[in-house]
């Protein structure tokens, strides 16, 4: 039972794979039903001009026969045009079953040879397991309707001795072609599921790739920047250009900027060595609501300079077990989000609590514009297209991604709660850390 349950894809696979199994192999399965389209009209024409010089009732031949050619080439016709996976088997199945029929037809009133009928029935094996490209239940299926009507016939319409003797050989050839039916299906399969994974592997790193992409050309911007108004400033201060109080009004502008790229690149870092083999999660019990607590303060220039109206609404304690590093860098993430894109004047809450599953929430409201329809299915990942905020600024489009991924890696979740023109909320759920009893 071991063997079948490991190889039973050689069946069949699970419903959406075996579609696209049957995509995979539609073009050699085609190429294969006009192979056995062609070799029956060469067939057929061959020995409709054998059996005219054969002692045999020629009318019979004729008739059986021509029904036999014009239903091939209308066959042959078809496959020229658009046709899926269904109507090539049944394509192979009417044509396998007219040339049994006709044959048993011919055998019975044309005065055949008695080993006319066993030769065909050879063929047909042959034809439906190893070249019709018909998927292996489906040949066997056919070929075991033959046999079975070939048993019947020898028995009950067209009685001869001769075929009772050829009864063990057309059993061997079952079996044997059977077996080659495996080995080929095996084999086609085998090559799909290596497709897929190369294609898997293909996806994966062009993903890679585009990240990385999208990771230094925000590098390259967002670090540059900052670095180039801190030379400018410092230029102009060495040649006397700037006066103290510019420098007052510069420098708590110029610390935001650095402060902003310092936690973007500390994500980058965490997330980076996360890519690497052996990296450990550093876990351990924190209250999350003296992390909001802390990141709010990191915020209150910006705050301060858009007249935000800040609320932070928690529970008495939230300890969750995680990397403290990680979740702090998604907490900043939020908030930052959250001030960035909320309108000026307006209020931003954040919300620290237990849902009824024992998980600790924390949801991060502004009141902004919604976000796009279009950027929903990429919001978390690095996809996401930078946005302008409320003051104009671009966004890099990485937070929501660095904070989804850090997220899961320590067990938790995030979502979009909503996001309409009262506001948008984002929150993540994490399991709430078992409290250890206190020695007494």
């Amino acid at each position: 039972m071991q063997f079948f349950s490991r190889y039973s894809y050689i069946w069949k696979f699970e419903k959406e794979q075996e579609a696209r199994y049957d995509l995979f192999v539609r073009a050699s399965s085609l190429a294969s039903l006009r192979l056995v389209t062609i070799i029956t009209i060469f067939g057929m024409s061959v020995f409709l001009v054998i059996d005219f010089f054969k002692n045999v009732d020629f009318s019979i031949v004729l008739a059986t026969r021509s029904c036999l050619l014009i239903v091939a080439s209308l066959v042959m016709w078809q496959t020229f045009k658009k046709i899926g996976p269904g109507l090539i088997m049944a394509y192979v199945i009417l044509l396998t079953l007219g040339v049994f029929a006709s044959a048993m037809v011919t055998a019975l009133y044309a005065r055949m040879p008695s080993y006319y009928l066993t030769n065909l029935l050879f063929l047909i094996f042959v034809l439906v397991i190893t070249a019709s490209g018909l998927h292996l239940r489906y040949a066997f299926f056919l070929n075991l309707l033959c046999l079975l009507l070939f048993l019947l016939y020898t028995n009950y319409v067209h009685i001869d001795s001769f075929y009772y003797s050829q009864y063990p050989h057309l059993f061997l050839i079952f079996l044997y072609l059977l077996i080659v039916g495996i080995v080929l299906e095996s084999r086609r399969r085998r090559s799909f599921l290596q497709f897929n994974d190369l294609m898997d592997q293909k996806r994966i790193v062009e993903d890679l790739n585009e990240q990385k992409n999208k990771i230094i050309s925000i590098l390259s911007h967002d670090v540059a920047a900052p670095m180039n108004s801190l030379s400018t400033i410092l230029h102009l201060q060495s040649n006397g250009g700037m006066s103290e109080s510019d420098l007052k009004f510069y420098f708590p502008r110029l610390k935001e900027q650095f402060n902003n790229v310092s936690l973007l690149l500390f994500g980058l870092v965490r997330w980076s060595r996360s890519q690497m083999e052996g990296f450990v999660l550093d876990k351990a019990a924190i209250d999350i609501v003296d992390q909001a607590a802390e990141s709010l303060k990191l915020f209150h220039l910006q705050i301060l300079e858009k007249g935000l109206e800040l609320k932070l609404i928690t529970d008495k304690s939230a300890l969750v077990k995680v990397d403290e590093e990680m979740i702090r860098i998604a907490l900043r993430n939020l908030i930052s989000n959250a001030i960035k894109f909320a309108r000026i004047g307006t209020l931003v809450q954040i919300k620290v609590f237990k849902n009824d599953k024992n998980n600790v929430v924390v949801s991060v409201t502004n009141q902004g514009d919604p976000i796009p329809s279009d950027m929903l299915s990429k919001l978390f990942s690095f996809q996401m297209p930078s946005r302008v905020d409320s003051k104009g600024e671009k966004g890099t489009g990485l937070g929501l991604a660095l904070t989804a991924f850090f997220i899961r890696l320590n067990g938790g979740e995030i979502y979009l709660a909503s996001s309409d023109e009262g506001g948008t909320t984002f929150c993540i759920e994490i399991p709430e850390a078992i409290r250890q009893p206190v020695p007494a």
